[in-house]
């Protein structure tokens, strides 16, 4: 009895022995990227910073999630005092990322200032870095991103294909050993179908795999005399209203001088307009008088032309 006690003790201490050196011997993962401490208990507390750099892309240890099908998009509205400069160091890096424009747009305000809006197309992986770097080339007015999991339509789709491409190779197969000419019939109309319908499965994943692979950024560029102030902290009511009023006012001027720019470009058509009317208004006058002219009774000329002959 006593030696069984003893075995059994030995194995409970060999046991937690075992459970200590595996505890302490467990190394930490090596800091790639950014790391994450699981244990809150013991981690110091470090104070928050604000970041006004784009930090979508974070990594993670979940194998699932760095294979997940995610969409990343931004819209940045930028402002820049030299357009030229700005315009061309933007284009430079697009294409130093390997990225493209899918659509772009020039215009010129009547005030002499350019503006364009462009669709720009980068690789996935470079979304984050693009995006900060453009926010050093240009004022950044506004910017905002989003990311889009996409994965469980991906590979529902993905299946959806693979089990219409079976299919199709079924249909095939009963086809060819088809002796019956209703049959036939049938069966090339279940084919036609299973074809579309791999075609339309096949588009989908192509048009997935092009959202997924490159990143979509809507790019506004935008030249002024001054650069907009941003503003750290939310406007309080009066402060709306104020800056309403002023924008208003802004707008009327802004409005009036767009209409006395666009009527002095328009200055003969003004003037024909003006000799038109006038000479309308004058033919309208003489026809009036020689109206009134007509209306009026004629004064007798024989007073007697209406008495009786004697």
């Amino acid at each position: 009895m006593k030696k069984q006690i003893s075995l059994l003790l030995a194995a409970l201490l060999l046991l937690t022995l075992l459970v200590g050196c595996g505890g302490s011997g467990s190394a930490k993962p090596a800091a790639t990227g950014y790391a994450y401490d699981t244990d809150a208990s013991t981690a110091p507390e470090a104070p928050m910073e604000q970041d006004s750099k784009f930090n979508i892309t974070a990594v993670v240890a979940d194998d699932a999630l760095r294979d997940a099908k995610m969409i990343y998009r931004a819209n940045i509205d930028l402002q820049t005092t030299d357009y030229e400069t700005s315009e061309a160091a933007i284009s430079n890096l697009v294409r130093s990322f390997g990225g493209y424009f899918e659509s772009r747009s020039l215009s010129n305000r009547s005030s002499g200032y350019q503006y364009s809006d462009c669709t720009v197309r980068v690789p996935a992986e470079s979304f984050e870095s693009f995006c900060n770097q453009v926010g050093e080339m240009c004022h950044v007015v506004y910017m905002s991103s989003s990311a889009e999991n996409i994965t469980e339509a991906y590979y529902d789709t993905d299946s959806r294909l693979k089990t219409a491409q079976i299919k199709l190779e079924r249909l095939q197969n009963l086809l060819a050993n088809a002796d019956n000419m209703a049959d036939i019939i049938t069966i090339e109309s279940a084919i036609s179908e299973t074809e579309y319908e791999i075609e339309s499965l096949s588009g989908t994943l192509r048009r997935y795999d092009a959202l997924v692979g490159y990143a979509t950024i809507y790019m506004t560029l935008s030249e002024t005399y001054k650069l907009s102030e941003n503003s750290a902290a939310p406007l309080t009511f009066g402060q709306r209203v104020s800056r309403a009023l002023s924008d208003g006012l802004r707008d009327a001027g802004v409005f009036f001088e767009e209409l006395i720019i666009g009527l002095a470009g328009m200055w003969v058509f003004v003037l024909v307009a003006a000799v038109l009317v006038v000479l309308l208004i004058r033919a309208v006058r003489k026809r009036g008088l020689l109206k009134k002219k007509k209306d009026e009774p004629s004064s007798p000329e024989n007073p007697n032309h209406d008495q009786p002959q004697k």
